[in-house]
């Protein structure tokens, strides 16, 4: 599979704005509005470098995958995970903001072959985002959560499979597969099932399960991962991610976020923590 090149998308821009909006979407993720001084036009898997304006801001921004785009207002799907998130939800409607983006490499537009999605946590801006796009009938779509208030459903179409690792609390009339979302999608495809070409975005464990199924069955597959950003833009190398070709390492913020799965060593893949 030819990844996207790093052209598909206008180069990053700083940009100014402001809050227009913070709310909370279910137990754990909250949605955040940004009204800017101009459009974003963005590919499905790239993300912003957000950071509070003036006084109030952090000594870093924090990445966040970009979920939608309308004019000059950009929405961005997060969790609260550390001191910085919690500056950003507690900032206010109103708060200035700097907004470097759009910023990686992101998942490519479909081909001929049906994809299969699998999302856990905050790893759906990206995969909601494609589904929004270029998304099809054929196409199979699974997202995972820890329980049914952890799923913000107002943003999961009736076309999309929901996965739980405890049940509980699911709103009336969706239903949910016991388990994680590797495991729902084998559940829905058996080995007999026609190639597809897999995306996946989420914690460590889920991307290493995608990738170990689709190798399984030869079928494409193609990651977005999740690695603590300090710049966006390569230069800090604090989100290096192991390449499986020479031992060395990538940045996740400029050679990815998206990588082919079969283009990392998953044996020397590690790390993570809050922001």
């Amino acid at each position: 599979m030819n990844m996207p090149a790093a052209a598909t998308a206008p180069p990053a821009r700083r940009l100014h704005g402001a809050i227009a909006a913070e709310v909370p979407v279910s137990s754990s993720m909250r949605r955040l509005e940004l009204e800017l001084e101009e459009a974003v036009p963005f590919q499905p898997g790239q993300f912003c470098m957000l950071n509070l304006a003036g006084e109030p801001a952090l000594v870093f921004g924090r990445p966040f995958s970009l979920l939608a785009a309308e004019g000059r207002r950009l929405s961005l799907l997060y969790k609260v995970v550390g001191r910085g998130t919690a500056r950003l939800r507690d900032a206010g409607v109103g708060a200035p903001v700097t907004c470097l983006a759009p910023l990686g490499r992101p998942f490519p537009a479909p081909d001929p072959r049906p994809h299969l999605l699998l999302a856990g946590g905050v790893g759906l801006p990206p995969l909601l985002a494609w589904a929004e796009r270029w998304g099809r009938p054929s196409d199979l779509c699974c997202a995972g959560g820890r329980d049914g208030d952890d799923l913000p459903w107002g943003l999961l179409g009736s076309s999309w499979r929901v996965s739980v690792d405890r049940p509980g609390a699911l709103p009336a009339g969706r239903q949910a597969f016991d388990g994680n979302v590797v495991e729902l999608a084998r559940s829905l495809l058996p080995a007999s099932a026609p190639e597809r070409v897999v995306l996946a975005c989420g914690p460590l464990p889920l991307l290493r399960a995608a990738a170990t199924l689709a190798a399984e069955r030869g079928w494409d597959c193609l990651v977005s991962v999740e690695e603590r950003m300090g710049c966006g833009y390569g230069v800090c190398r604090g989100c290096v991610v192991p390449r499986a070709s020479d031992g060395g390492y990538a940045t996740a913020c400029k050679d990815g976020p998206v990588f082919e799965a079969r283009g990392l060593d998953w044996t020397r893949f590690g790390g993570g923590g809050g922001t």
